[in-house]
């Protein structure tokens, strides 16, 4: 006999954008996110991404920092000025630039995207260290969420 039950998934469902140009940095980091509470989408460039976010709702952006056409600062702040003029207040999904070597250890640089709102940084090479990354980042993004939204009278 079959039941017509369906089974809801518990734990929340997280959309991530990933934009890099390269893809042998967008793959791997896709692997090292997705999981079953976790969906992936790619970007190749500044406008492919903007592109994205016009119609899809994120709660996490990866970003490189030095995406082609427009840069991964310049994505960012564009998408928060979409954000501003929604109907409806959305919060804007929290940032994780992906950084090259040369400038990681520029504070002068992360002092800056820190200012900006980021969320943490990552290096440019993906490393296994990035699923913890993200998973805490997420964590974060719902506790804010949940202490942000009184509860209805």
């Amino acid at each position: 006999m079959s039941s017509n039950v369906i089974e809801l998934l518990r734990a929340p469902r997280w959309r991530v954008l990933v934009a890099h140009q390269r893809a042998d940095v967008r793959h791997p980091l896709r692997t090292l996110i997705e999981d079953r509470n976790i969906t992936v989408v790619e970007a190749a460039d500044g406008e492919a991404a903007l592109g994205v976010l016009e119609f899809s709702r994120f709660y996490l952006l990866v970003l490189e920092l030095d995406l082609p056409v427009h840069d991964g600062v310049t994505v960012m702040q564009l998408h928060r000025v979409l954000l501003a003029h929604e109907r409806v207040r959305v919060d804007p999904p929290a940032v994780i630039f992906a950084l090259a070597p040369e400038v990681r250890s520029s504070a002068t640089l992360t002092d800056h995207l820190r200012l900006l709102g980021t969320a943490a940084f990552i290096d440019d090479a993906p490393r296994s260290e990035v699923a913890s990354i993200v998973a805490a980042v997420l964590r974060a993004r719902a506790t804010q969420n949940v202490v942000e939204k009184p509860a209805v009278a």
